[in-house]
């Protein structure tokens, strides 16, 4: 678990959710690591949905946002695969 902790808060993740059966684990996570980190203990898929869902999703600006084209309009879908 340490290994990916430290993976996670180097892409810049700064929260993670683990199965409380892991807690044991915890101690060998280096205390920097836990410190920048938020660590949540679930013991159910409920747990991890009202973490995971706790915020709206963001924005995404309609300009950034590009529809595929569908095969009515001509395009092949295997062209998208």
């Amino acid at each position: 678990m340490k290994e990916k902790l430290l993976a996670a808060l180097r892409a810049g993740i700064t929260e993670a959710i683990i199965p409380k059966e892991n807690e044991k684990d915890l101690p060998e996570v280096p205390e920097n690591i836990r410190g920048k980190m938020k660590i949540h203990l679930v013991e159910n898929m409920d747990q991890v949905l009202k973490i995971a869902l706790e915020r709206p999703l963001p924005e995404i600006a309609e300009d950034a946002v590009q529809p595929i084209p569908s095969v009515a309009e001509g395009i092949s879908p295997q062209r998208y695969l």
